[in-house]
């Protein structure tokens, strides 16, 4: 079994890390150390990949929680089913779930996903907008949507 520590990393940090090591480690069970949080109810980066995991179940054989094990809520457990969508294709996923029901503006998408970094979030538009997965619509201010 392979055990990576995310403590002391960003979400967005911890979630590539986790994504980068389960598809390079094919066939192998991923330990993931993400700590509790200190806030008493879960921190950010266990919620994160918590959340990723539930998304994404189908990519697992098998999902054990440490709670269930021996109630360390600090980690959980993935054994290897599919590789997992890398971060880019995560970041298109929420762009345009965030475009589908108001379009908006170029500035409005950069200024929202900020902490991804505009040149990511940039490419990221222009490759929904290529594949027609998001389209540009014209007006007063050019704005981005589905319709």
């Amino acid at each position: 079994m392979i055990e990576i520590d995310l403590h002391e990393m960003t979400v967005t940090e911890a979630l590539d890390y986790f994504i980068g090591t389960y598809n390079s480690n094919k066939g192998q069970s991923l330990k993931i150390i993400h700590g509790y949080g200190s806030t008493g109810v879960g921190g950010r980066i266990r919620s994160a990949v918590r959340n990723f995991i539930d998304i994404n179940k189908s990519c697992f054989k098998r999902i054990e929680f440490g709670e269930n094990l021996d109630r360390n809520q600090g980690y959980t457990i993935v054994y290897y089913r599919s590789e997992l969508p890398d971060s880019a294709d995560i970041l298109k996923e929420k762009i345009r779930d965030y475009c589908a029901i108001t379009p908006k503006t170029k500035e409005k998408i950069v200024g929202d996903f900020r902490k991804i970094g505009s040149g990511a979030v940039m490419n990221a538009l222009k490759e929904l907008v290529n594949s027609g997965r998001l389209k540009e619509i014209s007006g007063k201010v050019k704005k981005y949507g589905i319709k």
